[in-house]
C-alpha cells in the first residue's frame, strides 16, 4: 500500500496535460517512417531555412531517399553505423533519415575532436564510412586514412547555401582545397550515386539503434549514447501532446548541434515530425542571438541560460524590440539561478511573452528531455514537471528506495526516452541504468533535487559540480549562484571549486563574476557588495574562499558555462603565483 503513495506511481503531473492524453498510444515506428507519415501529405511546407533558402518537406523526403540508395550502394545495410564529424547542415538531415530508412544509423561527432578521438570512435563502430565537414578534413585525414575507413565522403556548408549568400561567404572563405579520389569524396557525387537505387524501408524494431551521440557521461570521458527510435519518438510525442500549441508551418529555430541529443532529438526531430519549419544555423555566435531572433522571428526555440542572457544584452534588444512571436522560449541544458531566471523573465514580460521561460531538464542518456515547464504551468527555480512518456522519481542516493514529496535525493528517469546504453560500455552504463526490484529500467542522472506534491521537480545541485571541502563538508554551487546573480551589476555568475593547498584534502569555494564594470575602484566596490550578500544569506562554509571578475564567461561547444575551464585557469594561475 505504501508503494502506491510513492510519486512515480501517483504522478500528479498528469493533471497539467490535455484530456485523455495520458491515453493516446505512443507510435512504434522508425524517424524516418514518422517523418514520412507526418509530412507526405504537405510535401509542399518548408522544413528547413537554411540562410533563407527553403527546403520543403518533398525535398528533405526526396533527398534522404537517395542518401538511403547512395548508403546502399556503398554496401551500408541495416545494423551498420556510419560515422560523421559535421555539424548541422542539410545534407546531414537527409543522411540521418536516409540511414534510418535502411536500418542503419550514424555516430556524430564534434568536428573540433582530436584525430585520436576519431580513430577510437571509428574502431568502435567498425565503420566503413566517415563523413566529415570540410573545413575539418586537413586535420582528421591522416586519421581516417589510418583508421581503414573504406569510403570518406567530404561535405560542405556551402552545398545548400542560397547562391548569392555562397558566392558571398566564399569571397571570404575560399573552400579547402581537397584532393578528391575514389577514396575520398565530395557530397554531390556520393549522394548523385543513389539516384534510382532502389531501398527497402525497414520496419520498426524493439531497442533498433537510430543514432550515436557524445556525451561526457559520469565520468567525464566521451561516450557514445546509443538511442533508439524510441527515444526520438516519444520525445516527439511528449511535445506534441504538452498542451503547446505547436502548428505545422510555426518556426523553430535550431542552434545547438546534431552532435548532442539535445540538437539530433529534440531541436531537430522532434520539430521535423510535427511539420514545424526549423531555422539551421550550423555555426550559431551567441553574441549574435539578437541578430538571429530579429530576423528569425521564431515561435519556439531552445536556448541554454547563457544565450538568454546574451539574447537580453543585445544591441537588437536594446531598443524595446517586441518578443511576443515567442510561444515558448526553451531553456534547458544548464542549471539556472534564482537572479538570472528573475531578470530574464521580467525581461520577457516586458516584451511581450505570453509566458516565462519553458524551463526544462534531461540529459543526453534521456534523449534529451525528461520535465518542462508548459503553457504557463511555471514554478521559481522548478525545471518543470515529467513530460508525458516519461516516469521521474527521487530516490535515496546509491539505493532504489524512493523518497517523497519534498525530499532530497537523487533525481532518477524512466520511460521509452532513456538510452540504450553507452557505446561498447557495458561497465559505465550499469553505472548509470539500473533494474529496480519492480524490473523497471531508471537512469540515475547523478543530480540531487526535490519533487514537490505537484511534481515539479528543483534542482539542488549536481554531484558532479558538488564541492568538498578538507572536513567534509558538501557544497552546492547552485545556491551561492542564486544569491550573487541578484546583483545588478552581476550579468553571469559561476561557482567552481579550486584546489585547497593548506589542506591535504578537498576544495575552496571560488566565484567567477562575469561583469561589465571595469574600474579597479568600482570593481572593488562589487567586490565588497558581494561578499555582504553572502555573510547575509549564506551559511558560514558556504561562502565563497574568493571571487574575481572576467570580462566573459567560456562556454562549451554546446552553450554550456565551461565550469572545468574556470577551475583549471585559477589553479594554474595560483601555482605561478605560489611557485614566484
Amino acid at each position: 500500500m505504501r508503494e502506491l503513495l510513492k510519486p512515480s506511481k501517483q504522478k500528479p503531473w498528469l493533471k497539467y496535460f490535455p484530456d485523455g492524453a495520458a491515453n493516446e498510444p505512443m507510435p512504434k515506428d522508425t524517424i524516418y517512417r514518422q517523418l514520412r507519415e507526418n509530412n507526405e501529405a504537405y510535401r509542399g511546407d518548408t522544413a528547413l531555412n537554411y540562410f533563407g533558402r527553403k527546403i520543403s518537406y518533398g525535398t528533405l523526403l526526396d533527398e534522404a531517399e537517395r542518401c538511403a540508395g547512395a548508403f546502399a550502394a556503398a554496401g551500408v545495410k541495416k545494423g551498420d553505423i556510419v560515422a560523421a564529424a559535421t555539424v548541422t547542415i542539410p545534407e546531414m538531415v537527409y543522411a540521418l533519415y536516409g540511414l534510418n530508412k535502411i536500418g542503419a544509423a550514424p555516430l556524430i561527432l564534434d568536428p573540433r575532436t582530436s584525430a585520436a578521438g576519431a580513430m577510437d570512435f571509428i574502431k568502435q563502430t567498425g565503420a566503413k564510412i566517415f563523413i566529415v565537414i570540410d573545413m575539418y578534413y586537413d586535420v582528421l585525414k591522416d586519421a581516417l586514412f589510418d583508421s581503414g575507413v573504406e569510403k570518406i565522403v567530404v561535405i560542405s556548408a556551402d552545398t545548400s547555401l542560397p547562391r548569392t549568400v555562397r558566392l558571398l561567404k566564399q569571397l571570404k572563405m575560399p573552400a579547402p582545397n581537397i584532393e578528391y579520389s575514389e577514396r575520398v569524396i565530395p557530397w554531390l557525387r556520393f549522394s548523385e550515386s543513389g539516384r534510382g537505387v532502389s531501398t527497402d524501408t525497414v520496419h520498426f524494431g524493439e531497442n533498433d539503434l537510430a543514432a550515436v551521440t557524445l556525451t561526457g557521461g559520469t565520468t567525464g570521458a566521451p561516450k557514445g549514447v546509443m538511442l533508439s527510435n524510441d527515444g526520438f519518438n516519444a520525445i516527439a510525442f511528449d511535445f506534441k501532446h504538452c498542451g503547446v500549441s505547436y502548428k505545422r508551418g510555426q518556426r523553430f529555430m535550431n542552434i545547438i548541434p546534431m552532435f548532442s541529443s539535445y540538437g539530433i532529438v529534440s531541436s531537430l526531430h522532434m520539430p521535423l515530425s510535427l511539420g514545424l519549419e526549423v531555422v539551421v544555423i550550423p555555426k550559431f555566435d551567441p553574441d549574435k542571438v539578437g541578430r538571429y531572433v530579429k530576423k528569425y522571428r521564431p515561435e519556439h526555440t531552445l536556448l541554454v541560460p547563457a544565450h538568454y542572457e546574451k539574447l537580453m544584452n543585445s544591441r537588437e534588444m536594446s531598443n524595446g524590440f517586441d518578443l511576443s512571436f515567442f510561444r515558448t522560449a526553451g531553456s534547458g541544458g544548464d542549471t539556472m539561478n534564482a537572479g538570472l531566471e528573475s531578470k530574464l523573465n521580467r525581461f520577457l514580460k516586458s516584451r511581450g511573452c505570453r509566458y516565462p521561460l519553458s524551463q526544462g531538464y534531461g540529459m543526453s542518456e534521456v534523449s534529451s528531455a525528461a520535465s518542462c515547464c508548459c503553457n504557463g504551468n511555471f514554478r521559481s527555480l522548478s525545471v518543470g514537471y515529467p513530460l508525458l512518456t516519461t516516469t521521474m522519481g527521487i530516490f535515496r542516493p546509491g539505493t532504489t528506495e524512493e523518497l517523497g514529496y519534498g525530499e532530497e535525493g537523487e533525481i532518477c528517469i524512466s520511460g521509452p526516452s532513456i538510452m540504450l546504453g553507452y557505446l561498447n560500455n557495458p561497465e559505465e552504463t550499469a553505472n548509470v541504468i539500473k533494474r529496480h526490484p519492480d524490473g523497471t529500467l531508471w537512469v540515475h542522472s547523478g543530480d540531487i533535487g526535490s519533487m514537490d506534491s505537484d511534481g515539479f521537480i528543483y534542482i539542488k545541485g549536481r554531484i558532479k559540480r558538488m564541492i568538498t571541502l578538507f572536513n567534509g563538508h558538501k557544497i552546492f554551487p547552485t545556491h551561492i549562484e542564486s544569491v550573487l546573480g541578484r546583483h545588478r551589476l552581476v550579468s553571469s555568475c559561476a561557482v567552481v571549486g579550486v584546489n585547497d593547498t593548506s589542506h591535504a584534502q578537498g576544495q575552496l569555494t571560488l566565484a567567477v563574476i562575469e561583469t561589465a564594470v571595469e574600474s579597479a575602484e568600482k570593481l572593488a566596490a562589487l567586490k565588497n557588495e558581494l561578499y555582504e550578500m553572502c555573510r547575509l544569506e549564506l551559511e558560514g562554509p558556504a561562502k565563497p574562499y574568493d571571487i574575481i571578475f572576467i570580462e566573459a564567461m567560456p562556454h562549451t561547444g554546446m552553450g554550456k558555462i565551461d565550469y572545468l575551464k574556470l577551475a583549471e585557469d585559477y589553479n594554474e594561475k595560483t601555482e605561478k603565483t605560489e611557485a614566484v
